[in-house]
């Protein structure tokens, strides 16, 4: 089983203020803990127990709260990889930390019903080199396409289609294909691994819930209490 789980800490939080850089999203609290420490149990509560933090915006305060909050039995590395740098950017200026071995990835600022035992002993059985969760999302608008001013597609409300949820698992061959600190993982870096023929395997997700904003904090803090 896999014992690192590595977590996106550094992003400037845009969506939760309007455009501007916000709060220190995986600190913010959801029913009075913070969605970072909620993120880390579901890792934690399958055997992971070593993280290693991707911080950059706001990187005093993530490290700050990890030097007085001590968790039971866990590993926590929290590592300054930049204000502006791009997702695969603070993977690859981890990378010595993260080693050899096949890691888990997430960001700090959703939840999910994510399995790490089932999603690890799916992604070994595959003998891919990597592992991406998907979730079926049931739009609450109507969909439409348009060409030359004419409508071409109309979809009522309830139109479903798959998105990212977030959660991954790579090997070291990743790194095969980051090569500078401006490097998306999800604008760059996974479009480059599928277009040279590496196969990724997914995993079903049948909840998922981000916390872009206020509202979202408001909505999770309600499907959790229940």
């Amino acid at each position: 089983m896999i014992k690192k789980a590595v977590i996106f800490c550094g992003g400037k939080a845009t969506r939760f203020n309007n455009g501007k850089p916000g709060p220190l999203k995986p600190l913010i609290k959801v029913n009075n803990e913070e969605i970072l420490i909620k993120i880390i149990k579901i890792y934690a509560n399958n055997g992971i127990n070593e993280f290693i933090l991707l911080g950059g915006y706001k990187f005093n305060k993530l490290n700050n709260f990890f030097k007085k909050k001590k968790l039971k039995n866990i590993k926590i590395s929290v590592v300054n990889t930049g204000v502006n740098t791009e997702t695969a950017g603070r993977l690859l200026k981890a990378k010595q930390i993260i080693g050899e071995d096949d890691f888990f990835l997430t960001y700090g600022d959703s939840i999910t019903d994510f399995n790490p035992t089932k999603a690890y002993k799916k992604f070994k059985n595959s003998k891919c080199n990597s592992l991406i969760s998907i979730y079926k999302y049931i739009s609450p608008y109507g969909v439409v396409n348009h060409k030359k001013n004419k409508l071409t597609s109309y979809s009522e409300k309830k139109f479903q289609f798959y998105i990212n949820a977030g959660f991954y698992i790579f090997n070291k061959q990743i790194f095969n294909f980051i090569k500078t600190s401006k490097d998306s993982l999800e604008k760059k870096i996974i479009p480059l691994y599928l277009k040279k023929k590496n196969k990724i395997i997914i995993y079903e997700c049948r909840f998922w819930h981000p916390m872009d904003n206020e509202l979202d904090r408001v909505k999770l803090s309600k499907i959790l209490k229940k």
